[in-house]
């Protein structure tokens, strides 16, 4: 828990702080948003081309190693990024954000697929759900740190550069003292055709009718999500016309509201995975999010939509997670989520793209994209009814 605390807060922190200087070099001038955009596209790239190949790393060793091994790769690649923070080196940043994207494509399978060796399956609900809140606290803190450190420190980029370096050595030392765990005897073969190797998880997975429908509901959740946190950055700096303090703050909430939806969700279900919670978080999340049209020239309102916005958001997603984890078969979890992240990513590269289009040349306002996104998330949570009866009938 610690280790993916301190993951997500560096995570996180890196691509804000990212995110501001990309608004204050790209943005605020001519309020072009195509290179903004490409900061999102560069990060996910490496989980579209690379997720087979850390399914089957996770599944062949031990999840414990491949943590360990990630975060060395993150202290070595933070500190380049530190480095070319500090010169104001915009190429070198989108080189070190495409590599941190690297190393997080063979976090992500190995960080959730551990759970369930450590914990019994009728915890794996609550499990989630402290996952997520420990997750959404780490995006609470780094959204903080970089809106105030970025807005305080200036044009002193050395600031947040050594705090990028700082958050990068705790991560390592934490992942030492994680829980061992055995490798899985996992008798499928690597495969030099990664999408070969998706293709085929991908087709065992349509095996499990409901697993193959929750596995599509986490990568539109993921889609929107990318969008989201585009979206904010810009509506904050455009139309309400605040410093990147206040937007840090509006991200902050959001992250509040996932942290507590969570952990409610989690805590509510029991030992249970409760599917019933997908369609009324979805819903929520949609209505809310519809609702930040009319919160143009409103922080107070905006604040507000934006915690329950999270709170929808934290419903949605813990029992999807918690249904992945537990229905897939123990030799072929980490290649069964490293699957699911595949097409997660897929979904969520493809946002950064529809954000320029719709933002650039469509000239639409960041509140019309809450609004579009509101009402996508709608009629996801009208389907998701279709999926949760399907899922009780499994059961």
């Amino acid at each position: 828990m610690v280790t993916v605390f301190i993951n997500a807060l560096n995570d996180n922190y890196f691509r804000l702080v990212f995110i501001f200087l990309a608004i204050r070099v790209y943005v605020a001038d001519g309020a072009e948003t195509f290179y903004y955009s490409l900061v999102g596209f560069i990060f996910l790239l490496p989980f579209v081309l690379f997720s087979p190949y850390a399914g089957f790393i996770g599944d062949r060793y031990s999840k414990k190693a491949v943590i360990i091994s990630t975060r060395l790769a993150e202290a070595g690649i933070l500190m380049i990024a530190a480095v070319m923070l500090i010169l104001n080196n915009m190429t070198g940043l989108f080189i070190t954000l495409f590599l941190m994207g690297l190393q997080s494509t063979f976090f992500s399978p190995v960080k959730f697929g551990i759970l369930p060796e450590i914990v019994r399956e009728e915890e794996l609900s609550r499990a989630n759900g402290h996952m997520q809140l420990w997750t959404f606290l780490a995006i609470i803190l780094g959204t903080a740190l970089a809106g105030f450190i970025m807005e305080w420190a200036g044009d002193a980029l050395w600031i947040p550069a050594m705090v990028i370096v700082l958050f990068s050595i705790l991560g390592l030392v934490s992942s030492l003292f994680i829980t061992p765990t055995e490798a899985q005897d996992d008798p499928a073969p690597f495969r030099l055709n990664a999408f070969a190797d998706v293709r085929a998880a991908i087709g065992e997975i349509r095996h499990f009718r409901v697993l193959f429908l929750v596995v599509l509901g986490i990568a539109l959740f993921w889609a929107l999500g990318t969008l989201y946190q585009l979206n904010v950055p810009l509506f904050a700096e455009l139309q309400l016309q605040v410093g990147e303090m206040h937007t840090g703050i509006i991200l902050t909430v959001l992250a509040v509201g996932i942290g507590i939806g969570s952990i409610v969700a989690g805590h509510l279900a029991g030992e249970r995975i409760e599917m019933r919670h997908v369609p009324a978080g979805m819903i929520a999340v949609g209505v809310f999010s519809f609702l930040m049209l009319f919160a143009v020239g409103s922080y107070a309102a905006t604040l507000a939509l934006s915690f329950l916005l999270g709170v929808g958001a934290g419903f949605f997603i813990v029992p999807m997670s918690a249904y992945l984890q537990n229905k897939s078969p123990a030799s072929r979890r980490a290649r069964f989520i490293a699957a699911s992240n595949f097409l997660a990513f897929s979904a969520m590269l493809v946002a950064p793209v529809l954000f320029w289009i719709l933002t650039g040349p469509l000239g639409a306002a960041p509140s019309h994209m809450f609004a579009l996104s509101g009402l996508a998330s709608i009629a996801a949570g009208v389907y998701t009814i279709h999926l949760f009866s399907r899922c009780r009938r499994d059961q």
